[in-house]
């Protein structure tokens, strides 16, 4: 149930608000959406009930119901399929195929947008159409995934765009109509090459957007291969290592400088002052002042 459009963020929330607009559904309680990387991830929260149709989207269309129970039907390609979802039913979409949606009570649901190119392996990712099935192991990523797209700019970026190729690797291995057989994965983890190239670019752009297509290009593997490798190497998922270093660089800063959390938070690659402040209160224990604060009583 979403429209997939592979611009910017804002513009893919516009664009979908514009289109219940102009099909007299009224506006969502809540509307988040994230573009990362191989995929966008759009969190609908009280959409009131309606009946659109949807142009065929650039990518694969995994919806999710959050509702309790929902009364949907669903028409593309001259089916038709009526049922009431539960909590955690799923239905999936080839790209491309125009589609009709029509529902009669409150919907709560998560969208993900898969692109076809997501493994950045010359190997296209192509589903089958399925109205309506279960997978646990999808439910549970796409319940982290709706709880770090509720947190809007606060979000994890990098930790999102893992998540969503671990559903594409889901998709692919259970619900692909692909005939080529996948290739085994390397058993192994990085070389030491590979993995001193990736670290050393971590630690240079600490500051920057990371993703995980562009440290997969770094190590010269499919970006599927080289998350499992870097785990395999050192030990935890890359967007955890990426955090645990952003982590460990702002608290080298707050012991050693007066510099403000506001330039703390953007020169370790935080969204915002807020950000930084509740990731390291959670993860650290104290808050960035109280920890700046010991550090201060420490040296003196």
């Amino acid at each position: 149930m979403n429209k997939a459009i592979a611009d910017s963020t804002p513009s893919h929330r516009d664009q979908w608000l514009a289109l219940l607009e102009n099909q007299g559904v009224g506006r969502p309680t809540a509307l988040h959406a994230i573009e990362v990387p191989g995929g966008l991830v759009q969190l609908t929260i009280g959409e009131p009930p309606g009946r659109i149709s949807v142009e065929g989207a650039p990518g694969s269309v995994l919806m999710f119901n959050l509702s309790p129970v929902q009364a949907l039907r669903q028409t593309r390609e001259g089916r038709s399929f009526v049922s009431h979802m539960l909590h955690g039913d799923m239905t999936l979409m080839p790209s491309g195929i125009p589609s009709q949606w029509s529902w009669n009570s409150t919907c709560d649901r998560l969208d993900v947008i898969v692109s076809p190119d997501v493994f950045g392996d010359g190997n296209n990712l192509v589903v089958a159409d399925r109205f309506l099935f279960r997978d646990r192991e999808m439910e549970v990523i796409c319940h982290h995934l709706h709880q770090l797209v509720s947190l809007g700019g606060m979000a994890d970026r990098l930790y999102v765009e893992s998540l969503v190729t671990q559903l594409a690797v889901l998709i692919r291995r259970r619900h692909s109509t692909a005939s080529a057989a996948l290739r085994i994965p390397p058993s192994s983890g990085l070389t030491r090459n590979q993995a001193r190239r990736v670290l050393d670019y971590i630690e240079s752009h600490l500051s920057s957007e990371l993703t995980l297509g562009a440290l997969a290009r770094i190590a010269g593997l499919s970006l599927h291969h080289f998350a499992r490798m870097f785990k395999r190497t050192v030990g935890m998922a890359p967007h955890r290592y990426v955090l645990e270093r952003r982590l460990e660089r702002a608290k080298g800063m707050l012991r050693s400088t007066g510099t403000s959390l506001v330039e703390i938070s953007l020169s370790t690659g935080f969204s915002s002052q807020s950000h930084f402040t509740s990731t390291f209160r959670r993860l650290v224990g104290p808050k960035p002042t109280e920890f700046q604060a010991w550090g201060r009583n420490n040296r003196s």
